[in-house]
């Protein structure tokens, strides 16, 4: 339990009484008053005559359902009207414990819930200070024990909380030879605080030993309503106050696991305004290993105006590392990740071990690190061994992706694109199933991407996936993509359409504006720039069409192709079982390569040509009025 108040006992005054009598007073007759002069007691022996009395259990009594709406307005203070109820049951339930020692150590393996035990041990229910004097009683008023105790020494407890020490000379007292009593008093702090037992050591530490976890604390006996409202107030002031102050703070620093799972709800359930104008911090590396994940922000399906659950601030790592973290759904999501909505700014981070999973076939924007970033995202790495599997926009970094992402790197991740398509029609139109993967990005409509590394493999196990690449599924409505390298695996079994080493498809409008209506979202580059990228990349896509060692094809999009202008790149590798690939591009109606090298086999023969024979439009399924007839002619 944390401590309320430390204030040092309160001294003896000295008393003088004055002396009075006659000037001529050299007679035996003469009256001399003396001065008496109370004598000073130490502060340890001070703290024990101002404890002097009965005390009951203090959490029994103050937790009684009758104070419940006391402690609510007091923790409304700090937290608001939303949050008071909330908090309160957790301040009640931290201190509410019922197991201490060996047995709490192997309890609370997971720190997220721990609660103090703070009753009464050894069938004790009533303590009586009495001076030096101290006696327990039992439930029925009998007499536990009762012995004399003299002040030891000042004694700490785990490093926290200074108190004294009081031994009895005692043989025969058992777990009450020792007494370490905090320096609270009724009239201070409107309860007391203590611990009591046999083993010296163990009395020391709080969360190992044979006391772990365990703090006494009374309150007297005779207490009226006042006294319990008070008491409850200080308890809400002292636990409160600092998280209050830190959430009104412009930095806030999450340094455990089980803080940054509650900054992941609280911003979730909009209770923030998504931390808008705040920097979230790490002070140390997070591991999430055995924590139910719950991604950071999410967006509200019925109203998505309403951004107050996205997290919006700044997110700095500082260098530290976010491990372990599982996250696995079969309902729909739109953005599920560490974070699952980015409206802010997410820097300096690492990612380790990260395992995210969404099935639902109406989720999407599915990411390691972020799900939906719609902010910026720059210097942030993803390492160790990952998997991210979606239907919709599946990336390392960044499921979806609306904005800058800059400085990124990607090493040892498998990006799985779920679902299933038919295309049987003949005509290729962008699907919400089986579409964009990547091990950067899955799919980015706007933005930029600059100077990011990635080595990985895309996998897609279903039938005729759209929008697999290294880099990205997608990269649509960018001015640039720039300075990347990729290393990775393109494995489609059943066909596919729109498949590059850097990305699937790509490219920018010659009207600038055209999405604005629907995206929010002008490019001023026509065509859009992919300049010095680099790509080694292995493609088993059988039957697949519309691929490309380094871009698979542009988009049909309101009357014309998206196009792209290729600028000092390169590309080598070898592509197995496509349907006309080329070297650089499968498609590139109203493309410029104006500079690529490509060393690139196709079924084991060199590929001479650098822009396959895809004949078929890749079509966006939203073309604008009168525009999806246009394209079927």
């Amino acid at each position: 339990m944390k401590r309320l108040v430390t204030i040092s006992a309160v001294l003896a005054m000295a008393v003088s009484l004055c002396a009075c009598g006659s000037e001529a007073s050299n007679t035996d007759s003469a009256k001399t008053e003396t001065t008496t002069v109370a004598e000073k007691l130490s502060p340890a022996d001070q703290l024990l005559e101002d404890v002097k009395g009965t005390y009951d259990e203090l959490f029994t009594v103050i937790c009684d359902p009758k104070y419940d709406q006391i402690w609510i307005d007091n923790c409304e203070k700090f937290v608001g009207k939303d949050m008071a109820e909330s908090t309160a049951e957790m301040l009640k339930n931290s201190c509410m414990g019922n197991v201490y020692g060996e047995e709490a150590v192997k309890a609370y393996t997971n720190t997220e819930n721990i609660q103090f035990d703070c009753f009464f041990i050894n069938d004790v229910k009533q303590f009586v200070f009495n001076g030096s004097n101290i006696s327990g009683l039992d439930d029925s008023g009998k007499k536990v024990f009762e012995h004399e105790y003299k002040f030891v020494k000042d004694f700490s407890f785990g490093g926290m909380m200074d108190g004294y020490l009081y031994e009895t000379s005692d043989k025969d007292a058992g777990e009450f030879r020792y007494f370490l009593m905090m320096p609270d008093t009724p009239a201070t702090t409107y309860h007391i605080e203590f611990r009591y037992g046999s083993d010296l050591d163990a009395l020391a530490e709080y969360n190992k030993g044979a006391y772990a976890y365990w703090l006494a604390a009374g309150i007297p006996a005779d207490c009226d309503e006042k006294l319990i409202t008070d008491c409850i107030a200080l308890f809400a002031e002292e636990n409160l106050s600092e998280m209050a102050e830190k959430e009104n703070s412009d930095k806030i620093e999450i340094g455990t696991a089980e803080e940054l799972t509650a900054f992941a709800k609280s911003v979730s359930d909009g209770s923030k305004d998504g931390y808008a104008g705040k920097t979230v911090v790490l002070t140390n590396d997070i591991d999430c290993t055995d924590i139910e994940w719950t991604p950071i922000g999410t967006m509200n399906l019925e109203n998505m105006e309403d951004h107050s659950c996205m997290f919006q601030g700044v997110f700095d790592g500082q260098g530290h590392k976010i491990s372990n973290v599982t996250y696995t759904t079969d309902t729909p999501v739109c953005g599920a990740g560490i974070i699952g909505m980015n409206l802010g700014e997410v820097k300096n981070l690492t990612a380790e071990n990260i395992n995210i999973h969404c099935t639902d076939t109406y989720s999407m924007a599915v990411g390691g690190v972020v799900g939906y970033n719609m902010g910026e995202i720059h210097d942030v790495v993803l390492t160790g061994e990952n998997e991210i599997a979606g239907v919709n926009a599946i990336g390392g970094i960044a499921g979806g992706s609306t904005n800058h992402v800059h400085d990124c790197k990607v090493d040892g991740t498998t990006v799985k694109v779920l679902g299933n398509n038919d295309f049987s029609s003949g005509r290729i139109i962008q699907c919400d199933i089986a579409e964009c993967g990547g091990l950067i990005i899955g799919g980015s409509f706007g933005g930029t991407m600059e100077n990011c590394t990635a080595k990985g493999k895309i996998v897609a196990e279903g039938n005729e996936p759209v929008g697999l690449g290294g880099v990205a599924g997608c990269l649509e409505m960018m001015d640039s993509v720039s300075d990347c390298t990729v290393d990775v695996e393109i494995i489609s079994a059943k066909g596919g359409h729109a498949i590059g080493g850097l990305c699937g498809y790509s490219g920018t409008h010659s009207k600038g504006d055209v999405a604005l209506a629907t995206e929010g979202i002008e490019t001023h580059e026509y065509p859009g720039i992919i300049r010095n990228c680099k790509v080694t990349v292995k493609m088993n896509v059988p039957n697949a069409t519309h691929v490309g060692g380094l871009i698979g094809t542009g988009l049909y999009y309101y009357g014309e192709e998206t196009a792209f202008k290729i600028i000092d790149c390169s590309v080598k590798g070898e592509i197995t079982g496509a349907v006309t690939p080329g070297a650089v591009a499968g498609r590139a109606e109203n493309s410029v390569i104006e500079s690529c090298e490509s060393s690139v086999t196709y079924d084991g023969s060199e590929l001479t040509g650098k822009i396959g024979k895809t004949d078929k439009m890749y079509e966006s399924s939203d073309q604008g009025e009168n525009e999806e007839e246009k394209s079927a002619a």
